[in-house]
């Protein structure tokens, strides 16, 4: 599996990450980790946050180097739509089996549905949130060579 590195620039800084931003590029089609970038949005701006180095003093314009994590798309995907569906679909079916009303059956369905979204919602809050943030390496210079590197 290559390495994906990226040129991004500084749009924003605070305390905790650096807003970063790139354009999408024909490289982009070709790139292994495309589908978490798709996933974000289809223009053809990308717009991402990264974890803030102490060391390294940022400024807005600045240009970097970002590795980008190779994403589960699938996983995720699962984890946002498919567990809720799953779960409204699991109750709707076991309170129909169960001779409750149609309406109740998919109101509390539908509450099932809520509570399992606030799962993942705290569950990505705790374990995901910041698991899948691209690296940022250095800052950029235009005479540097970059090795390893799909731009």
């Amino acid at each position: 599996m290559n390495i994906v590195k990226e040129i991004m620039d500084v749009i924003d800084i605070d305390d905790e990450y650096i807003y970063l931003k790139t354009l999408r590029t024909e490289a982009c089609n070709s790139c292994s980790v495309r589908s978490g970038c798709y996933i974000l949005g289809g223009s053809n701006e990308l717009k991402l946050k990264a974890k803030r180095i102490e060391n390294i003093d940022f400024q807005i314009g600045d240009k970097v180097i970002v590795e980008l994590p190779n994403v589960p798309v699938v996983k995720l995907s699962f984890l946002a739509y498919g567990l809720p569906l799953i779960t409204f679909l699991t109750i709707v079916i076991i309170l129909y089996l169960l001779n409750f009303a149609d309406l109740m059956s998919f109101l509390i369905g539908l509450a099932g549905t809520c509570i399992t979204y606030l799962f993942v919602k705290f569950y990505d809050n705790k374990k995901i949130q910041n698991k899948y943030l691209p690296t940022i390496i250095e800052k950029y210079d235009k005479n540097q060579n970059i090795n390893n590197t799909i731009l």
